[in-house]
């Protein structure tokens, strides 16, 4: 059964008594990552089930999984950054 995007979720469950993360998803970027991480490093992250919808299950050991959160770019910071790659875009096009 094909499924609708906004069905195809990634879960993340834990609980404070449990030593790992159980990470159900369906993003394939996701899914590559992981596997790759259970090849390297089995003790810590092993795949636990996959469906033939396409999901798939794997265990983390806590501590190997970290949410990173950022803030947003200052409007400064991106004005900064734009003109910079204009000025290396006429660099470029000086040098062509």
């Amino acid at each position: 059964m094909r499924r609708l995007k906004c069905e195809k979720e990634t879960i993340i469950l834990t609980n404070e008594d449990d030593g790992f993360y159980d990470v159900y998803t369906f993003n394939q970027s996701l899914q590559k990552r992981l596997r790759s991480f259970a090849e390297k490093c089995p003790d810590d992250c092993w795949l636990k089930g996959a469906s033939e919808d396409g999901s798939e299950t794997y265990m983390i050991r806590k501590g190997r999984l970290s949410l990173n959160l950022r803030p947003p770019y200052s409007k400064d910071r991106i004005h900064k950054a734009t003109e910079r790659i204009i000025e290396e875009q006429k660099e470029q096009s000086k040098d062509s």
